[in-house]
């Protein structure tokens, strides 16, 4: 099992190092993704080529065929360096983790036992804790009622979904007091050792999917946290 920051390492190497010829090389990338998914590699090379014609239910099934296989099943896609900042800038009582995957950082923020915590998923997991409230949805149309959670978290998943305007509505309606949104810093080529839709090469290429949301009374704060990038969306009007 690869760990976060062998993976990162990784990635880089095949972003920055790699010409875009191979990596836009079917073949050469039949030869990394094979090793990440084994016989279900073919699932993650016809992607992107499928995706303008899936619906959410689509793309909810790659997710489930493609969940045991051996990149997911590693704890989390977050670095360690960003697991912290997330559980250290947690404020209020109930918090959301949006797109809670295979359950890693929703399981630590349960660790905090004076905490309401929820999880919400398109594709369920078996690793939750048993006082993690699991809702089984979609982050374009959240199941939770509008400021209902103090925190909400949304970690690597903005870069999986077709339309994140709408998730980001979303997150923004429910967040009661603080949003924190991480995406993984990554450069786009036909084919990644991912599902992925969205990249974000560099610090503004989030800040422009992130700007239009903002209200002039929350406070804003961008962070660059080893190959993640964050932002905080504080709406308590409290300096961050």
């Amino acid at each position: 099992m690869l760990n976060r920051n062998i993976t990162n390492t990784v990635n880089w190497f095949l972003d920055n190092i790699i010409p875009p010829i191979l990596r836009d090389w079917r073949l050469f990338m039949m030869l990394i993704t094979k090793l990440a998914f084994g016989n279900k590699s073919n699932i993650i090379l016809e992607f992107k080529e499928k995706l303008p014609f899936l619906t959410e239910e689509d793309i909810s099934n790659y997710y489930d065929l493609i969940k045991d296989t051996q990149i997911n099943t590693r704890p989390t896609d977050i670095n360690k360096k960003t697991l912290n900042f997330i559980i250290d800038n947690i404020i209020g009582s109930i918090i959301l983790d949006a797109g809670c995957g295979r359950g890693e950082l929703v399981n630590k923020i349960a660790q905090n036992n004076s905490l309401k915590v929820i999880g919400v998923d398109i594709v369920q997991f078996d690793f939750l804790k048993l006082n993690v409230e699991f809702i089984k949805g979609s982050l374009a149309e959240i199941p939770l009622p509008d400021s209902s959670c103090d925190t909400v978290v949304c970690a690597h998943v903005l870069e999986h979904i077709i339309y994140p305007e709408k998730a980001l509505k979303e997150l923004l309606r429910v967040a009661n007091k603080r949003l924190i949104i991480v995406v993984p810093q990554q450069r786009e080529y036909k084919y990644t050792v991912d599902l992925h839709v969205n990249f974000f090469p560099y610090l503004y290429s989030f800040q422009r999917l992130i700007y239009p949301f903002i209200n002039q009374s929350n406070h804003v704060k961008y962070l660059c946290l080893n190959s993640d990038f964050v932002c905080i969306i504080d709406k308590t009007n409290e300096p961050l």
